[in-house]
């Protein structure tokens, strides 16, 4: 994996190609000519979970609304990445247990089951990459996640996606099958991921706005709402949504070149 993120030698790193940031950014580029999405977009993946963070006591963005004027108004670091479509850099820890059902029912919080999982990966080689507007791993990592839960993506009632950029969001959804390809703006919009949207995305504020745990911070907050315990921002009547019973996580690796997905119920 660091392999995949940091060798960048010779001509690429003489033109400033090195790192997550720079290899994200050409894949936004490539999907802006692909499929005509952009900032007018990702706005609404910065915003809604930035408002997702105002209800997250441990959000490093709690207290820091996030408009979109501000967004706009944000520093760029790659283009076209403002600093607002960028994970955040971060200390910290965080845990999953996996166990048996049988086990689970003993303990002291609900159970949560795994419905579904599966992994694809496209690529090894960035610079010879074919998938970078889609379709990323992502649409194969679904497909076998879905059929093992035996469900579609009509059925689930809240995603988790692994949002290292606002772009990883939308590619990710897209690929997955909620909207096609240039649909982005329209479905993001009208607050459909933020408290009181109908599909609920990255209730945390995830890594754009509570903190940068790997694929953990999507994981673990997936659990949490399926056993009730987000207190302020649970999903149900709290914060004007469904109360969950099937939530949809996404892990993504080096510049969208691996994927896994995994597809949690309650009880």
């Amino acid at each position: 994996m660091s392999r995949m993120l940091m060798d960048r030698g010779g001509d690429t790193t003489v033109f400033g190609h090195f790192g997550a940031t720079s290899g994200y950014a050409m894949a936004a580029r490539r999907a802006m000519h692909e499929f005509h999405t952009g900032p007018e977009t990702w706005k609404h993946i910065a915003v809604g979970q930035r408002q997702w963070a105002q209800m997250n006591p441990r959000a490093v963005m709690r207290n820091k609304p996030l408009t979109y004027e501000d967004y706009y108004n944000a520093k760029w670091l790659v283009e076209p990445f403002r600093l607002p479509d960028n994970c955040l850099v971060n200390d910290g820890g965080r845990a999953c247990i996996i166990t048996s059902a049988e086990r689970a029912r003993d303990l002291k919080h609900p159970l949560v089951t795994i419905m579904g999982m599966g992994q694809h990966n496209p690529s090894s080689d960035f610079a010879q990459a074919t998938h970078l507007a889609g379709p990323t791993g992502a649409r194969q990592a679904g497909e076998t996640a879905f059929a093992m839960a035996g469900i579609t993506h009509k059925d689930v009632d809240a995603c988790q996606i692994y949002d290292c950029f606002t772009y990883t969001v939308e590619i990710t959804l897209q690929d997955y099958g909620f909207f096609g390809p240039g649909e982005g703006e329209e479905w993001f919009s009208g607050g459909t991921i933020e408290p009181g949207g109908r599909m609920p995305v990255n209730t945390s504020g995830g890594q754009l706005s509570e903190a940068y745990h790997m694929g953990l911070t999507p994981l673990t907050e997936a659990v949490m709402q399926l056993m009730g315990r987000c207190e302020e921002r649970q999903l149900g009547p709290e914060t004007g949504t469904k109360k969950p019973e099937i939530i949809l996580c996404s892990d993504n690796g080096a510049i969208l070149q691996t994927h896994s997905c995994y597809i949690l119920r309650r009880g």
